[in-house]
C-alpha cells in the first residue's frame, strides 16, 4: 500500500511539473507574440450580411452604403452566399457581390470575401435548392467547383485584400449544416481549388474559439477566432463565457508559434443574442 501511494505521488508530481512547464512555455510564447505585434496598427472592421438586413425588413444596399459613408469603415467582410451566387446549377450571378465590391472600391475600402458552404449568419449553410445535401460526395464536388468559380471571378480584384475560406467550418455544434461535409478533408480540398486559381491573396481560416484548437489543419495565412462574452440558449437563458482576453492572448501566441499563422479576431461580439 505504501509503495502504491508513493508511486501515485510520483506520478502526480510528474504531471504537475509537466503542466507547469507547458503553462510557462505558453506564457513565454504569448509574450513573444505581444513583442512581435506591439507596434502593428490596430485595424477595426465590420461584417455585413444582406440576408440579415433583409430580416429586419430594411434596404440592404442603403445599410451597406451607411457602413461606408456614415460610419466610414474601410475594412468590410462580406459573404458570397452560395444560394445567391449560383441559384441555378452552373449559372452564376455575381451582381450583388460585384456591386458591394465596386462601392467599396469607390471609397478606397478593402474587402474580405467569404466563400464556401458555411457563411455568416444563422443558419450559416445556404445551399441552393438544386443541391442534394444528402449526397455528400456530390455536394463536396459542387461546393469545390463553386469556390473555384468565385475565386476565378474575383482573382484580379485589387479591392479584395484576402479570401476567407468557409466560416467556422469545423464547428459542427452550431448552424444547420450536414456534419459529414464539415471536415478537414473537405476544407483541404477547397483550399487546393482556391490556390489553383489564385495565390496572390492571403487565405483566412476561422474557428469559434471559445473552445477548440486548429491542430489538424489545413492552414492558410491567417487564423481568426471569434470572441463572444454573452450567449443565449433555451436551456440556459443568458450566460457568460468564462474566457477573457488573457485566454485569447495565450492562444494567439501558441497558434502563431506552432503554425506560423497571423492571428486576428474575425468576430468580436457587438450585438445581443436572444430568442
Amino acid at each position: 500500500m505504501k509503495k502504491l501511494t508513493k508511486h501515485k505521488k510520483k506520478i502526480a508530481m510528474i504531471i504537475a511539473i509537466a503542466a507547469f512547464v507547458l503553462i510557462f512555455e505558453n506564457l513565454l510564447l504569448a509574450i513573444r507574440y505581444n513583442r512581435i505585434n506591439k507596434y502593428t496598427p490596430e485595424t477595426i472592421g465590420v461584417s455585413f450580411s444582406q440576408k440579415q438586413a433583409e430580416r429586419f425588413d430594411s434596404d440592404w444596399k442603403k445599410n451597406y452604403l451607411g457602413l461606408l459613408d456614415d460610419l466610414n469603415f474601410k475594412n468590410i467582410r462580406i459573404p458570397a452566399y452560395w444560394d445567391r451566387i449560383e441559384p441555378q446549377k452552373g449559372q452564376y450571378d455575381f451582381s450583388e457581390t460585384d456591386w458591394m465590391i465596386e462601392e467599396a472600391a469607390k471609397r478606397n475600402a478593402k474587402i474580405t470575401l467569404i466563400i464556401g458552404q458555411k457563411n455568416i449568419r444563422y443558419p450559416e449553410c445556404y445551399y441552393p435548392n438544386w443541391v442534394d445535401k444528402n449526397n455528400i460526395a456530390q455536394t463536396s464536388d459542387q461546393a469545390t467547383e463553386m469556390v473555384k468559380a468565385v475565386a476565378e471571378h474575383y482573382k484580379n480584384s485589387p479591392t479584395i485584400k484576402e479570401w476567407q475560406l468557409e466560416n467556422e467550418f469545423l464547428l459542427t455544434s452550431f448552424g444547420e449544416c450536414p456534419n459529414d461535409l464539415l471536415t478537414n478533408k473537405q476544407l483541404g480540398k477547397e483550399l487546393a481549388a482556391l490556390k489553383s486559381v489564385d495565390t496572390s491573396k492571403p487565405v483566412v481560416f476561422t474557428q469559434s474559439d471559445q473552445f477548440g484548437f486548429p491542430a489538424k489543419g489545413p492552414f492558410g495565412n491567417t487564423f481568426g477566432f471569434s470572441m463572444y462574452r454573452w450567449s443565449w440558449s433555451k436551456s440556459k437563458d443568458y450566460w457568460r463565457y468564462p474566457q477573457d482576453g488573457n485566454y485569447f492572448w495565450l492562444k494567439a501566441g501558441l497558434i502563431n508559434a506552432l503554425f506560423n499563422q497571423n492571428i486576428k479576431i474575425h468576430e468580436l461580439q457587438a450585438e445581443a443574442w436572444g430568442p
